[in-house]
C-alpha cells in the first residue's frame, strides 16, 4: 500500500481511530463489522470510511462429490510463476478490487504477494494447485486456525472459467481437512462463488461489512 496499514477491531473502534489519526496523516486503515453493528458502521462512515464489501463466510455443511479432469496436488517445482501470474490476474471482486480508490494493477499486485507468501511458506498451510494438460490452471490457498481450516484464497486462470477447476479445488480442500470445520469468505458482489459454493454443500454462517478509510489520499 506504500503507507502505513492499519485494521481496526471490535466495537468502538470510531474513538481508537479518531485519536489515532493525528500520529498517521497518511495511512491505510480497515475494518470488518458484524452486519448487525450498525452504529460502529455509521460512526466510523462520519469519520470518513466508506463500506466496499459485504464480506460472507460459508461452512461446509455436506460433502461435495470428488471430480474427475484435474490434477489437484501441492505446488510443484517449477509451477510458482504461472501460480503468480493467476493470481495477479484472476480477481475481480476482493475488497481491494471493490475499492474506488485503490487502482487494478495495486489490487493485482497485493493478491499476487499475498499468494507469494504461501509459495514461500510464510503463510498458510501449503498451496494446492489445479492443473489440466499439466498446466497448472488454478490454485487454492488453505489456512488452518484454531482447528478451522478456511480457503483463504482460491482463483482460476480467465481462460480456464466454466471447466470445473474451481469445484475440483474446493473438493480437495474438503477432502483434506475432512474432520474439522470448513469455511469459506466471498463477497456478496461475488454471485458466481457463491453459488457455486452452495452448490457444494457449503451454508452461511455469517456477514461482514469491510470499510476502507485513505487518510491523507
Amino acid at each position: 500500500m506504500a503507507r502505513p496499514v492499519f485494521r481496526l477491531d471490535g466495537a468502538g473502534a470510531a474513538e481508537a481511530v479518531a485519536s489515532h489519526l493525528a500520529t498517521q496523516p497518511r495511512a491505510f486503515y480497515f475494518a470488518k463489522l458484524a452486519t448487525d453493528q450498525i452504529d460502529d458502521v455509521r460512526a466510523l462512515s462520519r469519520l470518513g470510511f466508506a463500506v466496499v464489501d459485504t464480506n460472507v463466510t460459508f461452512e461446509l455443511v455436506r460433502e461435495p462429490p470428488a471430480l474427475d479432469g484435474f490434477d489437484v496436488g501441492e505446488l510443484a517445482a517449477g509451477e510458482a510463476e504461472a501460480v503468480l501470474d493467476i493470481a495477479g490476474s484472476a480477481f475481480r471482486y476482493s475488497r481491494f478490487h471493490l475499492d474506488p480508490q485503490v487502482d487494478l494493477a495495486l489490487a493485482n499486485h497485493i493478491k499476487r504477494e499475498w499468494i507469494r507468501n504461501y509459495v514461500l511458506r510464510k503463510r498458510g498451510d501449503g498451496l494446492l494447485v489445479a492443473r489440466q494438460g499439466g498446466r497448472p490452471c488454478g490454485f487454492l490457498a488453505p489456512l488452518v486456525s484454531h482447528g478451522t481450516a478456511v480457503i483463504d484464497l482460491v482463483a482460476v486462470a480467465t481462460d480456464a472459467h466454466g471447466r470445473g477447476a474451481g469445484s475440483a479445488l474446493t473438493a480437495a480442500f474438503a477432502t483434506r481437512y475432512r474432520g474439522m470445520p470448513r469455511l469459506v469468505g466471498t463477497q456478496v458482489a461475488n454471485v458466481p462463488s457463491i453459488r457455486l459454493y452452495t452448490k457444494l454443500g457449503f451454508a452461511l454462517a455469517r456477514s461482514q461489512y469491510v470499510l476502507h478509510f485513505h487518510a491523507g489520499a
